[in-house]
């Protein structure tokens, strides 16, 4: 019933097309989201041509392309702790709306952009603009086409998700029914009374009373698992120069094993690295024709996870988990939660006039959570770092980071650094270079040299980090293709790397045996600490709404 369900939906809904003058045509749009095995019938997205101009619109060279934000209708209140089947429901179709929504949004961006592309490249205009102006604007509309298409997929993501959602929303209605039908035939079913007024209260009163933080912030003791809130962010997991035509990427996510690899249109896909046979590793296989193939009895898995070859017996659908995996700034992502995809992801480019020296991708014994406040800590360096880039630096009398209040993002003083923390696990810095044992400057801007780094800190397993290093610099370009340099760039980066990382290893071992590792926090701690708060009130959020379920 769930995949009859799913292949009948149909996008397009009356009232989205409400105040729409008589329609002269209606084209048919076909985003084709889902042909991925887990939905044959793609959505249908229809969009309404008008002779006038109704409110809410907005215009393409063909006529009016409605693009009306939907009605948000409050679901229905449930009732105390019973299932309300039309809540679910309502929460759900929503969803949908949404999405219907963001997608024809996107299509209307695509459709002006095209329209845009035909006015450059007209005859007339041809014959007024220079050659040059033309290269400009069409450079332009090809970035602008680029993230438009970006966009797109994020909503092909999103609308699947929400279709899956949906599917498991009729089955979890169905059971329901089929409970109480069950009852029904049995015997009065017996409800449970409301909570009363009282009971209210003195809920309240503990969920304050357990988010009430005692005296200073204690982080000790073994890894907790992580919270289902923790996976519901857009994850860099690999640079997209690691993965070729034929080549996969193993790595693990929450302690889950996955590999990533392109499909035959070149689009890369994140699929469970365990064959639905008999768990046989995905990656000891091969990349065939877009499709990745198990090494034990050669079944074959696509992008999305179906199986589309079975050698030696009888086809039968099956499936592997995949993840909604994207492409963007030169970085794959994926959305590791259950929770339906976020519509954005943050840029991580570099800023105007850098040039990407390296991209290096580690794996590292360490839990993440201790990495990442060694990354948004510099009043270390002096003290640490003292065989690399901080050999010679002055300790000064007070080292502060000025940011905002509750903001993550700042510069340190008097180091001309540039930082900002990027949620869930990324991390920007901009440092001015001067000569050895010397700072030029107390800010960047008085600095003429730059070096760029992108860390991200992927939570393999509870005391596992991968590490993605992307190192950037706005002088001497020509470095780039000095031959051996890359190897250069990585002795450097690991010879860093490891003075960092004997401290937090050593950190890690005293926080397993019971020690706080956020004894007393100082002025310069800024950052971290305001990551570690972060990273708890998010998982503090995902324990209250399953304690509320």
């Amino acid at each position: 019933m769930a995949s009859r369900l799913c292949s009948n939906i149909d996008i397009h809904r009356p009232s989205l097309l409400s105040g729409c003058l008589p329609a002269k045509r209606i084209p048919t749009v076909v985003l084709d989201a889902f042909s991925n095995g887990r939905l044959r019938t793609p959505a249908r997205i229809q969009a309404t041509i008008s002779d006038g101009l109704p409110d809410s619109t907005e215009k393409s060279s063909s006529g009016w392309l409605h693009v009306e934000y939907p009605p948000s209708s409050r679901p229905p209140p449930t009732s105390g702790r019973l299932f309300d089947v039309q809540h679910a429901w309502e929460l759900v179709r929503q969803d949908l709306l949404y999405c219907d929504w963001k997608a024809r949004r996107d299509v209307l961006a695509i459709k002006t952009l095209h329209d845009k592309a035909v006015e450059v490249l007209n005859p007339l205009a041809r014959d007024q603009k220079s050659v040059e102006t033309l290269r400009h604007e069409l450079e332009a509309l090809q970035h602008d086409l680029i993230e438009a298409h970006e966009q797109v997929h994020l909503s092909e993501a999103r609308v699947a998700y929400s279709l899956q959602k949906l599917a498991e929303m009729e089955a979890l209605v169905n059971d329901k029914l089929l409970q109480q039908g069950t009852i029904a035939e049995s015997g009065p079913k017996t409800v449970d009374p409301l909570p009363s007024d009282g009971d209210f209260a003195e809920s309240n009163a503990r969920i304050k009373h357990k988010n009430r933080r005692k005296g200073p912030l204690n982080v000790s003791g073994p890894v907790k698992g992580y919270s289902e809130a923790i996976r519901n962010f857009w994850y860099p997991i690999a640079f997209s120069a690691d993965v070729s035509g034929e080549t996969m990427v193993p790595f693990e996510c929450f302690e889950e094993p996955w590999v990533i690899f392109r499909g035959k249109d070149g689009r890369v896909g994140c699929v469970q690295n365990s064959c639905a046979h008999r768990a046989c590793p995905l990656h000891l296989g091969s990349v065939n024709d877009g499709c990745i193939q198990c090494p034990y009895h050669g079944w074959e898995y696509s992008t999305d996870g179906v199986c589309q070859k079975m050698p030696s017996t009888k086809f039968v659908n099956v499936s592997i988990r995949a993840l909604p995996c994207l492409e963007r700034d030169g970085l794959i992502w994926i959305w590791p939660g259950g929770g339906i995809p976020e519509p954005t992801i943050p840029s991580l480019l570099p800023p105007t006039g850098f040039t990407v020296h390296s991209e290096i991708v580690l794996d590292l014994p360490v839990e993440h959570g201790l990495l990442m406040e060694n990354l948004l800590d510099l009043a270390h360096a002096p003290f640490t770092h003292t065989s690399t880039f901080a050999r010679g630096w002055p300790v000064p009398s007070l080292v502060k980071f000025c940011t905002p209040a509750a903001t993550l993002k700042g510069f340190w003083d008097p180091y001309p650094i540039d930082m900002e923390f990027h949620p869930p696990c990324m991390v920007l810095s901009t440092i001015g270079i001067s000569k050895p044992g010397k700072l030029e400057g107390n800010t960047t801007s008085e600095c003429s040299k730059h070096l760029h780094q992108l860390h991200v800190c992927l939570p393999s397993t509870r005391g596992n980090t991968r590490l993605l290093y992307r190192m950037s610099l706005d002088f001497l370009p020509i470095l780039k293709h000095m031959p051996f340099i890359d190897y250069l760039w990585r002795y450097l980066a690991n010879k860093v790397l490891d003075e960092d990382l004997r401290l937090v290893l050593g950190q890690q071992d005293r926080m397993l045996r019971g020690e706080n590792v956020w004894n007393q926090p100082v002025a310069y701690d800024k950052l971290g600490l305001r990551y570690r708060l972060w990273r708890l009130s998010i998982e503090a959020g995902s324990e209250s709404a399953s304690n509320g379920r």
